[in-house]
């Protein structure tokens, strides 16, 4: 399991047309750090895969996922594969920005992929 606290929480802004969205967690904004990045696109049928990516690239990858979890200060994913692995990010964030990072983490992760919210 990967853990760490992100300083540095940034999401997709316009939801309205966009076909693209992502999510970045990073430990700071600096070359070298833990990162979690997802990201999912509507505009070529896929399959319902996400894409994710972190400091370690070759963990990186496309995927249905499972298993991911957002509480209001805390992310967990599971990625699935030989060279996946349990994330678990610390965040804060004021209730404005974490209802913008539910709905776009909501976007990216719906069906085929799971998200559970804690109330």
């Amino acid at each position: 399991m990967i853990e760490f606290q992100a300083k540095d929480v940034s999401y997709s802004e316009d939801l309205e047309f966009s076909e693209y969205f992502q999510v970045l967690f990073q430990e700071k904004d600096a070359p070298g750090v833990k990162y979690v990045l997802l990201q999912r696109q509507f505009e070529i049928p896929d399959g319902g895969v996400s894409y994710f990516e972190c400091d370690e690239i070759e963990r990186s990858g496309s995927h249905v996922f499972r298993k991911a979890k957002l509480s209001r200060d805390r992310f967990e994913i599971e990625v699935p594969g030989e060279d996946g692995g349990k994330w678990v990010v610390a965040f804060e964030l004021d209730d404005k920005r974490y209802a913008a990072l539910k709905e776009v983490l909501s976007i990216i992760l719906r069906k085929p992929s799971r998200l559970e919210i804690e109330a």
